[in-house]
């Protein structure tokens, strides 16, 4: 009966919500609502939260303007959409939720900021986080302008320009969500992953791209590791290296793992976690054999 009730009170919401229009540049799609029915700014944040649980991507479509500031980046709806989505395929168990009240202020220019806590949980852990959405009235109609939280702000006002391909991830073990991305160093063959916040730079030789993957906590120490393929001019066989953080520097956790492209191609990962034992991971690697080309499973010892 209580989840019966849930549904209505969203579906009632919604109607309210959406009767006009879907977005700033479109059309009306019904007429302007009287201001006496139009949904709370805690009902409107309980919609986006639950749309947000549930994966919906039409509701969140929805209730975003045609242009939104995502966590300090310019998108348009869909690519902020996009983004959604890639978060959500990136955390399966993906989970929010708002805790305590939420706090409204009015802004200049008829603008709405709603402050409230959320508790997000990913990867099995879970992190309260300050957050605020900022709502513009388009066509009668309230939209999410702009979504970010303090600690994503607080990065940017130190000075750091995460692009948006950025990986996030704790690289240093502060609790406090990181960013990482790879640049190219000059006209060198060398490439660098550099990192949001107090964390210094991997320096990787014989690299002209890549995208570093955030490997999660392999060695159980509260930090995460990272991983990368080097991209080079020719050739399928590529090492594959990991590094951990360690007395604020970094150091390659294990030696470079050999892969092929065929490796790649039937998508078996090079490094995971080995769940039965704390400190080892499980390593997939190529060889060249009599048979070929195999790909084969070896226990390691994190250094």
């Amino acid at each position: 009966m209580k989840k019966i009730l849930e549904m209505l009170f969203v579906s009632v919401c919604l109607a309210c919500l959406f009767a006009a229009c879907n977005g700033c540049g479109n059309k009306k799609t019904g007429a302007d609502k009287p201001a006496d029915t139009e949904p709370s700014f805690d009902e409107l944040v309980s919609i986006w939260n639950e749309a947000n649980n549930s994966g919906n991507i039409d509701v969140l479509r929805d209730l975003y303007d045609t242009v939104v500031h995502f966590y300090q980046y310019r998108y348009t709806v869909d690519e902020c959409i996009k983004r959604k989505i890639e978060y959500f395929e990136k955390y399966p168990d993906f989970k929010q939720k708002i805790e305590g009240k939420i706090f409204v202020d009015s802004l200049k220019n008829g603008l709405v900021r709603v402050n409230f806590t959320k508790a997000v949980t990913a990867n099995s852990e879970e992190e309260k986080i300050p957050a605020y959405l900022i709502f513009s009235k388009c066509n009668g109609i309230w939209k999410i302008r702009n979504e970010s939280d303090l600690t994503t702000d607080r990065l940017l006002a130190s000075g750091g320009q995460i692009p948006g391909n950025a990986v996030e991830g704790d690289f240093n073990g502060d609790g406090i969500t990181d960013y990482m991305w790879l640049e190219t160093i000059g006209k060198t063959e060398e490439c660098k992953i550099r990192f949001s916040g107090p964390i210094p730079p991997i320096i990787i030789s014989v690299c002209l791209g890549g995208s570093p993957v955030n490997e999660g906590d392999l060695n159980g120490d509260g930090t995460d590791e990272v991983g990368i393929l080097p991209v080079w001019e020719t050739g399928c066989w590529t090492g594959y290296f990991v590094y951990t953080f360690k007395e604020n520097q970094w150091v390659e956790t294990l030696d470079p793992i050999p892969t092929h492209c065929l490796q790649w191609e039937q998508n078996i990962l090079p490094v995971v976690r080995d769940s039965t034992r704390k400190g080892y991971v499980i390593v997939n690697y190529s060889e060249l054999t009599d048979e070929g080309i195999e790909i084969k499973t070896k226990t390691v010892r994190l250094q």
